[in-house]
């Protein structure tokens, strides 16, 4: 079961960076790699599936993390931002989903340049409002989102997460700066920085 649905979700997702799926403006898959020689343990580097693994110019790597940034009003089956309101939410609204870092590489900053990469990507695309919804239970990612700048905005309903049969989440809100932003990006508080800082050591550390 939980292969056929990685499976099914790995077909959505191509389906959508081809543009095949009708309310995605664009979606872009952004990965994390590392070479496969600075995975010290063979244990850990076995962990990794063989579909993880590639060669570029002659040198191993293995893909670590990965998230995808889509741009359009909503996500399927999930609640839907509030910001930008009017007509620019078609194209000024993004989320972010299926964010992943292995397990064997947590705790290591590693999501936070993920969330950092796709930050600047948003912003090259235009993105002025970037969500990502979290399980209400899920602690290290609220955390991991927080500290990289976003905030609370509201819940999901109790009856469509029991109709859906999944723990319930929360949307969480993010201001890309330099966006026509009226919040807290014109540069006076310390949020700011923290997320340009993110976003500049995020040209370096995923590719």
């Amino acid at each position: 079961m939980v292969r056929y649905l990685a499976e099914r979700e790995l077909e959505a997702m191509k389906e959508r960076v081809g543009g095949k799926r009708k309310g995605f403006r664009k979606v872009s898959c952004i990965n994390a790699t590392v070479p496969l020689s600075q995975i010290s343990s063979p244990s850990v580097s076995d962990d990794f599936c063989s579909s993880c693994k590639f060669n570029n110019n002659g040198e191993d790597r293995v893909v670590v993390g990965t998230l995808d940034l889509n741009q359009c009003v909503s996500l399927p089956d999930e609640i839907t931002g509030n910001r930008p309101e009017g007509i620019g939410a078609d194209f000024a609204r993004a989320y972010l989903s299926n964010v992943c870092v292995g397990k064997e590489l947590h705790r290591n900053g590693l999501g936070y340049a993920l969330v950092a990469k796709s930050k600047l990507v948003a912003q090259e695309w235009g993105i002025s409002d970037l969500y990502v919804h979290v399980a209400v239970d899920n602690e290290p990612a609220k955390k991991l989102y927080m500290k990289s700048g976003f905030v609370y905005e509201k819940d999901e309903p109790a009856w469509q997460a029991r109709f859906l049969d999944r723990p319930r989440r929360i949307l969480l809100w993010f201001g890309i700066p330099g966006i026509n932003q009226d919040c807290c990006w014109s540069g006076e508080c310390d949020c700011n920085k923290v997320a340009i800082e993110q976003m500049e050591q995020a040209r370096t550390n995923v590719i």
